[in-house]
C-alpha cells in the first residue's frame, strides 16, 4: 500500500511534536524534584590543628578526634628541630602549647619528643601527656585509617621570620614515601614558600593564606587585586580568615577560577553563611560541630 508523502509528514510533524512535550514535561519534572530537594550545600570539613577545640591542638589525640568527628582533612603545622626531623607544632617557641621553653629549632627531636604538649590545654576532656609529633608520626596515623582522610600543612617560619632551609624538599620527600601527595595541599602565609614548592612539585596543591596582615597591606585596592594576586601565585586555593572574606572578595577569587575556603570558624550561624556563600572548605577547631551543621539544609 503506498502511502502519500503528506501523510507522512504529518506523521512525523506529530511526532516531533509529542517528543517535544514529552521533553518539556521532563524538564518540568527535574525541576520540581530540584526545588522540593533541601539545599545541603556539602563544603570540606577541615579540622584546625585536629579540633584544638576538642583536644590540645597539633597532637596525635587531636588528629585521631578530628578523624573520628567525620573531618575530611586534618590542618597542621610544621616546623624543622636542630637535627632537621618534620616537627608538628604551630608556634616557633614552645612556651604557649607546652611545658619547653625556648624555640623549637633549638632542640632535636629526641629533646622535642620530652616535653608535654598537652601541660597548657584548657578545653574540654582530660587528656594525658602528649609528644609533639613528627610529621611522620600524623602520615602514619593517615594511612592506619581505613577512611581517606585529606590533609592540609602549612610551612611555617620561624621565630625571626626566615624560612628553615630544605623544609620544602623535606616535606615532599615524606609524602611521596607514604603515597600521599594527592591527598595535601600545602598552605602558607608566605607566598615564597608556595613558589618553592611549585617549582619542586607541580603536582602538589597550594594554598595561599589570606590575613588581617595582608589585607592591611592590601587596602584600598579591593578584591579584585586580591584576586589578581592569588591569580599570579598559581595557587589551587586560597584561605580567607573570616573577618575579611565578603562577598565581593568571594565573587573575585570565584571570577578568577580560584579555589575559595575560610578559617577559622567556630560558631554555627557563620558556618551557614559560609555553607551559603559557597566556599570549597571551612577550617573548624570544632570539626564536629560543622560535620553537624553541613547536614544542615540551607536556608537562603
Amino acid at each position: 500500500m503506498k502511502i502519500s508523502s503528506k501523510r507522512v509528514r504529518k506523521n512525523k510533524m506529530v511526532a516531533a511534536f509529542a517528543a517535544i512535550i514529552c521533553a518539556i514535561a521532563l524538564i518540568v519534572i527535574i525541576i520540581t524534584l530540584r526545588m522540593n530537594m533541601p539545599d545541603t550545600h556539602h563544603v570540606l570539613t577541615v579540622a584546625h590543628r585536629g579540633g584544638a577545640a576538642v583536644a590540645p591542638e597539633n597532637t596525635l589525640a587531636a588528629f585521631k578526634a578530628g578523624i573520628d568527628a567525620g573531618a575530611d582533612a586534618l590542618e597542621l603545622d610544621i616546623h624543622l628541630s636542630r637535627d632537621g626531623a618534620i616537627m608538628v607544632m604551630h608556634d616557633p617557641l614552645l612556651e604557649r602549647t607546652t611545658n619547653g621553653i625556648g624555640a623549637l629549632t633549638e632542640y632535636t627531636r629526641a629533646e622535642l619528643e620530652q616535653f608535654n604538649a598537652s601541660s597548657k590545654y584548657s578545653g574540654t576532656g582530660v587528656y594525658a601527656a602528649q609528644q609533639i609529633p613528627t610529621l611522620e608520626d600524623v602520615l602514619h596515623l593517615l594511612k592506619s585509617e581505613t577512611r581517606e582522610v585529606g590533609l592540609q600543612v602549612e610551612i611555617k617560619l620561624k621565630a625571626d621570620e626566615s624560612r628553615y632551609a630544605g623544609i620544602e624538599e623535606k616535606l615532599i620527600s615524606m609524602l611521596k614515601a607514604y603515597d600521599l601527595l594527592d591527598r595535601t595541599t600545602v598552605i602558607s602565609f608566605d607566598f615564597p614558600t608556595l613558589m618553592t614548592i611549585n617549582s619542586l612539585e607541580p603536582s602538589l596543591k597550594r594554598g595561599a593564606l589570606i590575613s588581617k596582615k595582608y589585607m592591611t597591606a592590601v587596602g584600598s585596592k579591593g578584591p579584585s587585586f586580591v584576586a589578581s594576586h592569588m591569580e599570579e601565585l598559581a595557587v589551587d586555593y586560597v584561605g580567607v580568615n573570616f573577618n575579611y572574606l565578603s562577598a565581593n572578595l568571594y565573587k573575585a577569587l570565584r571570577d578568577k577560577k580560584l579555589g575559595v575556603g575560610v578559617w577559622t570558624v567556630n560558631d554555627a550561624n557563620s558556618m551557614q553563611k559560609f555553607r551559603l556563600m559557597g566556599v570549597d572548605f571551612i577550617t573548624s577547631d570544632n570539626p564536629s560541630l560543622l560535620v553537624q551543621e553541613n547536614g544542615k539544609e540551607l536556608e537562603t
